[in-house]
């Protein structure tokens, strides 16, 4: 990405204006466009009561084409989920969950990868492994597995520590196991390049308000489609069904073929229209430059931060991790140091007493470098 391009990008972020802002593993900025496609959905519909729903579809389609390019997915594999929660809640209702099943779930994952299983499916015996597991290799997933497994349930990217899950041995693991695999990629798509599609997984989902630059309360599901057609019927409503027109509306319609049909009612459209532009962002910089550019930041806080002689709990492996680093010392007061950050203009954010920090492609290393000039030296060390 040359000079000019980055800039043309940072031009259409706003935040870029008022704050070195690193915290894309809380929430993602908006950009100029996203925010003018929703407000122009809005005027719209004050002004003339509506948008026609088929110009509002054609948008969700072109929305739906980006997601699946971005994924390396299908179109017809992608659903649009209000968060990332909801993609997990239609997952484990789509599979046909057997007496004497069990599941493998990360310990320490973040709740909205765990509080759905707890909670839909108290009868399943849980196994468990946990982010400092995962950074050793999937061995620890493998171990747990017997032929009762019927599913895996892992975040992609951890949220505290960025530990990143090898998928592609997982997938493996599971193709000729008839395991199903449930990914939370909340905290990996939109910072690291990679096609879904060449997995083998089950499901993906994320919510938009992150690393995609999107708005909340949109979405996305994966849903692979070659077990489509195994799946339980789940989520369905009236809009699972093929519309052509609302003028017949007691004939009952069939299903739709694909991933869509889990969008069940009607959609957040303003939502939808402005994460279509969040996606166009991250597809016009292109997602092997984002990846590169975020894991050339994520490394250059790592040496800033071992000068200062900080704890890292992130791995130091590329491959390890994504977009977030996470950090502490334990002559600091996290929670101080995180405030007075705050006051000037660096945003990060403070998870179990340590800074999380997360970089986009659009940061600059001279950001980088005036967030880390104003953490405190290393003991002992010249000011």
């Amino acid at each position: 990405m040359t000079d000019a391009q980055l800039k043309a990008f940072r031009e259409l972020l706003p935040v870029t204006r008022r704050y070195v802002y690193l915290n894309h593993a809380s929430n993602g900025s908006l950009a100029i466009p996203v925010v003018q496609a929703m407000n122009g959905y809005i005027e719209r519909c004050s002004l003339h009561g509506e948008v026609p729903y088929p110009e509002a579809e054609a948008v969700v389609e072109d929305c739906r084409e980006k997601a699946a390019r971005l994924m390396g997915v299908r179109t017809d594999e992608v659903a649009f989920v209000k968060n990332t929660s909801a993609g997990a809640i239609i997952a484990i209702g789509s599979i046909e969950w057997q007496h004497g099943d069990n599941l493998v779930m990360m310990k320490d994952a973040f709740p909205t990868n765990t509080y759905p299983f707890h909670y839909l499916l108290p009868q399943v015996e849980k196994r468990y492994v946990t982010s400092a597991e995962l950074a050793k290799g999937p061995e620890c997933v493998f171990r747990l597995v017997d032929r009762h497994t019927r599913a895996i349930a892992i975040d992609w990217v951890h949220f505290l520590s960025g530990v990143r899950a090898d998928i592609g041995a997982i997938a493996t693991f599971c193709r000729t196991r008839a395991i199903h695999i449930l990914l939370d990629v909340m905290q990996g798509l939109g910072a690291v390049n990679q096609s879904f599609g060449e997995l083998g997984i089950d499901f993906a989902y994320a919510g938009g308000g992150k690393w995609l630059l999107g708005p909340q309360g949109s979405g996305i599901l994966y849903v692979n489609s070659a077990i489509l057609p195994k799946l339980k019927p789940a989520n369905l409503g009236w809009l699972s069904a093929q519309w052509d027109d609302f003028n017949d509306i007691y004939t009952r319609k069939p299903l739709k073929p694909g991933a869509s049909r889990y969008e069940e009612g009607t959609k957040n459209y303003i939502g939808i229209y402005g994460l279509r532009e969040s996606l166009r962002i991250l597809l016009d910089a292109g997602m092997s430059e984002v990846a590169d550019r975020v894991r050339m930041l994520v490394q250059l806080v790592r040496r800033r931060l071992e000068e200062k002689g900080f704890e890292i709990i992130t791995p130091v492996d590329p491959q390890r991790h994504a977009g977030i680093i996470t950090a502490s010392r334990p002559d600091i007061d996290t929670s101080v140091l995180f405030a007075r950050l705050k006051e000037q203009g660096f945003i990060c954010s403070l998870r179990e007493n340590r800074l999380r920090i997360a970089p986009h492609f659009y940061n600059t290393e001279e950001e980088v470098e005036r967030f880390c000039a104003a953490l405190p030296d290393k003991a002992g060390s010249a000011a």
